[in-house]
Order: structure tokens, then sequence, then C-alpha cells
């Protein structure tokens, strides 16, 4: 996952973490995640999946992983319970040894790491013969509080479609079984799980998608005052009914596979 692009907890929490608390809870029954044993969590964040799996089992253990020290310390901070265990590491190559943990999971992390395939099959290594490896992404149309965000950047400024499409992978359906079918795992489910993000007003949307976090963030950062403007003012019209500010909800949807380990 880009450091640069998600370095702040805070900045995650506002734009992503409140999302990701909503879908821990349908990724965890779909990926169905044992009562006891050792689970790892690849790209943990600022633990919204650790904190569901934690409060649902009392007997199984959980490690953490990140690449961004911020996020680990964060977890360090936030959690205190001695079943959980926070690494700062590299998906590309998890410090455990071959068949280490029961289950391998990973909440919309994939999207962003490069030679995902790498990734993957770090995920298959660390599991035993048995386990579960399971992962979710969001999906290309989705996500629409994103989508309508850079729907409207790119008709002020064409340029946007490269940050819009920059580091998405794993984004359409059939790409995350694929991938799990070819680095060797059985059983191969793929599904869709859908949220409603509900927000309390338009800043509620539209600050977080601006304050440096995510692709919005970066690409935001970079326009000249003027620009900004003219984005908050189209992104406005277009949600907002007869420009009443207000509670509204966007959908989204996200991509969710599990596999077994052979043996």
């Amino acid at each position: 996952m880009p450091v640069a692009m998600f370095s702040s907890p805070e900045g995650y929490e506002h734009i992503m973490g409140r999302w990701t608390s909503k879908l821990a809870p349908l990724f965890l029954d779909f990926a169905g995640v044992q009562k006891t044993g050792t689970v790892i969590d690849v790209g943990c964040g600022t633990g919204s999946l650790v904190h569901e799996f934690s409060s649902r089992f009392s007997k199984a253990e959980i490690t953490g992983i990140d690449p961004v020290q911020a996020f680990i310390d964060h977890c360090r901070n936030r959690f205190h319970d001695p079943r959980m265990t926070f690494t700062l590491g590299n998906a590309l190559q998890l410090p455990y040894p071959d068949g280490h943990f029961e289950q391998s999971l990973s909440v919309l992390a994939l999207m962003f790491i490069p030679h995902v395939d790498k990734a993957a099959r770090e995920m298959r290594r660390v599991t035993k013969p048995g386990g579960t490896v399971a992962a979710c992404t969001w999906d290309a149309e989705g996500l629409r509080m994103s989508a309508i965000f850079f729907e409207e950047a790119i008709k002020l400024d064409r340029a946007a479609q490269i940050k819009a499409d920059k580091l998405r992978q794993l984004n359409h359906e059939g790409q995350l079984a694929d991938l799990w079918t070819k680095i060797g795992l059985r059983h191969v489910v793929e599904t869709e799980l859908d949220i409603e993000m509900d927000f309390k007003s338009f800043d509620d949307y539209w600050l977080p998608l601006t304050e440096g976090a995510g692709p919005s963030g970066v690409y935001f950062s970079e326009l000249p005052g003027h620009h900004r403007e003219n984005l908050r003012i189209r992104v406005r019209e277009r949600l907002l009914t007869n420009n009443v500010d207000g509670p509204f909800s966007l959908p989204a949807k996200a991509l969710a596979v599990r596999g077994k380990v052979p043996g």
C-alpha cells in the first residue's frame, strides 16, 4: 500500500475507516473465520477488521501487519488485548514461516499493493494446509463515494482519469477468483458485499475526500485553488437535491473471495 497515499491514521479513518467497520462483519461472515486459532490481517490499517474479529472470537489470536508505522502505532494504542499483535511489514515478504496461521485475511488492501500475485502467494504460504485465505476489494463501479468525485473531476480535468485509475486492480468480477485459483487455492468462491454509506451532510462526504488521504486526497492536494472550488461546486450540485444540504446515502459494493490451502 503506498505510504504517501495512506500515511495518516486520522485521515484514513475519516475517508475509509468508518466504512471498513461496516464491511468487516459481512466479510468475516463470508470468510467463515474459525472461533479459535491464529489469523493474520494483511494491511490492517487502523484495525477495523481486528476490532470486529476480537469482538466475535474470544479464543482466537490475530496478528495485524501494515507497511505504515503510524498505523501500527495507532493499533497498538487502540488495542490492549494480549491476543493481538501488530507488526510493521510488507505484504510481499511476510515475516513468518510457512503455515504459521490458520487463516489469512485482507480487507481493502490488495488493490493498492504492487505485484499483487506475490502478495497473494505470501498469504497462501503463511497459511496452514486446510486453512482459509480470504480478501476483499472495492468493485470498480461500486464505490460511489469516490466514483462521483472523479466523474466530476474528469469533466473539469481529463488528467484526473489517470489519478482515478492509478493503483486500481482486482476490481472487476472474477479477477479475485482467478488470482486465488492461479496461486493454487481450492474451493474458491467469490461474492459481492454491499453496504450503505450514510452521510450527515455534504461536508461529511466532501471533507474526508480532500484531506490528503487516498487517491482523491492526493489528486485534490495538487489542484490550484480555483479548480478545487469548481470541483466542490460541481460535486455538491450532483449530490444535493435542489441544493438543500442534509443527510444522504450512497451505495458501496465490494468483491470478496475465499479459498482453501490444499492439504
